[in-house]
């Protein structure tokens, strides 16, 4: 008989925390009216729509329309003011039901066959995206949003802009389509309906609200400011870098787009969450006309240089001394600097069937120059080895066997010192897996239960346990976390009532 070290796996139990619109309006229908069969246009062009057999109901923002999917729409009669030769954007809010049609018409300026749509957005319904349609130069040109990009039964905002070049799709205020598309409008002639296209099956199916129409391709300011049912967005936006990126350098340059309604900005930046979201300590840096702060120079905040491995947050608050609701709190964004180590191991670390053919590789330390891997199916070996044979290369090829655990490190060389590496870990087929809660699990159950899935060839298990993740890693049959055998069949255990806030770690020898 023998036993094999085969997972430390550790999870933590929590309490759970972890510019103004300058576009003109074409046409605005806020489906207000609560009853009747005419919606009245907003915008002031006096395009007002016949309701055909749609029925009112609960929208977004208060009242809006029901569709049926079979023969509900509105007609607006076609207008000069509805018809836009270089620029348009076409918005609104939508809930779509997955039935009906294969093609959900949201708004269509045209018709089926031609004249084609001046301009048309639509959900495919079998595959979930948003499909933009112009008639440029006479030609039927269309756009479409990755699959998925729209989900069935939830309120969603969509809306698409063409500026004469480059034709966007956005959801829920995010771009998710950006495409070069060049040519003339052509206007149709013919009425615009809102929830089917005339000359066609592609009736609507759900709600609809808030629909708006300009002879501009909206901003993101714009658009969002379009989301709130107004005319202005208070906040900050578009980071830059952006929210949860990796910046590989030790300075920046950090810039935003302002508010519609900014005349300063306050700008907090720091190293810590928490201090950034409440303004506290030093993450002040003051009040600004400008948008865009650098760091990491003399003169500047963090005059030493940005740390490699850390992770800055950043909140820019807008100011208008003359606005009530000023200043607007803005969300709280963060870039990281890589760390010195590598990092982004590749099998991931934890990683489960991994294929014996599999090449390991990682991404290099910020600077490095040269690497040296350890590996082997000892974590203390490969944790305490010393003296390998360093590399230009970021991929190591072993030769792996099936059932086992394996161990590597990736030391870092960056021309003035190494850096050692974390131990990264990962098991090929045929040993043991797939522990529940998962490694690293985070505001996991207070009565949580462990479980496993045996290596093929073991005949029992010896499970240990405790809130030392060290002491678990170390500990012997004699030891207090050692829980005792498990039979085969038997790969799990009820690890009683824990506690709120705290870590936990657990470990499997297979016996053989």
């Amino acid at each position: 008989m023998y036993r094999r070290l085969i997972y430390l796996v550790p999870f933590v139990l929590m309490l759970g925390t972890a510019g103004s619109a300058s576009a003109e309006l074409m046409a605005y229908w806020s489906f207000d009216e609560g009853s009747g069969d005419r919606i009245f246009d907003s915008s002031g062009n006096g395009n007002d729509g016949t309701i055909n057999g749609a029925s009112w109901g609960e929208g977004k923002y208060g009242p809006a329309l029901h569709f049926n999917a079979q023969d509900n729409y509105v007609e607006v009669p076609t207008s000069e003011s509805l018809e836009t030769e270089t620029n348009v954007t076409v918005a609104a809010w939508i809930n779509w039901i997955d039935a009906g049609d294969g093609w959900l018409c949201i708004l269509a300026n045209g018709q089926q066959g031609g004249p084609w749509e001046n301009y048309g957005l639509f959900v495919n319904r079998g595959s979930g995206f948003l499909y933009f349609t112009l008639s440029l130069d006479g030609g039927h040109v269309t756009q479409q949003t990755p699959n998925d990009a729209v989900q069935p039964g939830e309120w969603l905002h969509a809306s698409a802009t063409w500026d004469g070049s480059m034709a966007r799709i956005y959801v829920n205020g995010e771009m998710v389509l950006e495409q070069a598309q060049s040519g003339t409008l052509v206007p149709p002639g013919v009425p615009l309906r809102i929830g089917h296209r005339d000359g066609s099956a592609h009736y609507f199916n759900g709600i609809i609200d808030d629909v708006r129409i300009y002879n501009h391709a909206l901003t993101e300011v714009e658009i969002l400011a379009a989301m709130e049912g107004g005319i202005g967005y208070p906040y900050a936006l578009g980071p830059n870098p952006q929210d949860g990126a990796l910046y590989e350098d030790t300075w920046v340059n950090l810039s935003w787009l302002p508010g519609s309604f900014a005349v300063s900005h306050d700008v907090y930046l720091g190293d810590n969450f928490d201090d950034v979201n409440d303004g506290l300590g030093d993450t002040f840096r003051g009040n600004q006309d400008s948008t865009f702060l650098v760091a990491g120079f003399p003169g500047f905040p963090y005059p030493d240089g940005l740390v490699p491995g850390t992770t800055y947050y950043w909140r820019i608050d807008e100011v208008n001394e003359a606005e009530p609701n000023s200043p607007w709190k803005g969300a709280v964004w963060s870039f990281s600097i890589p760390p010195k180590t590598a990092y982004f191991p590749d099998p991931a670390d934890g990683a489960e069937f991994v294929d014996p053919n599999a090449v390991l590789s990682w991404t290099p330390g910020f600077g490095s120059r040269i690497h040296t891997v350890y590996f082997g199916d000892n974590f203390d070996d490969v944790n305490d080895a010393t003296g390998g044979a360093p590399s230009g290369t970021t991929s190591y090829t072993a030769a792996l066997e099936r059932e086992k655990v394996y161990y590597w490190r990736v030391d870092e060389f960056d021309a003035f010192e190494t850096h050692k590496g974390d131990v990264w870990a990962f098991t090929t087929p045929g040993a043991m897996g797939n522990p529940q809660p998962a490694n690293g699990a985070a505001d996991v159950q207070m009565i949580a239960t462990l479980s496993w899935t045996p290596a093929d060839n073991a005949a029992s298990h010896e499970l240990y346990f405790g809130a030392d993740a060290e002491a678990v890693k170390n500990a012997t049959t004699a030891s207090p976390e050692y829980i005792g055998p498990k039979a085969l069949g038997a790969e799990s255990y009820d690890s009683g009532g824990l506690a709120w806030d705290s870590s936990y770690a657990w470990r499997v020898d297979e016996v053989y």
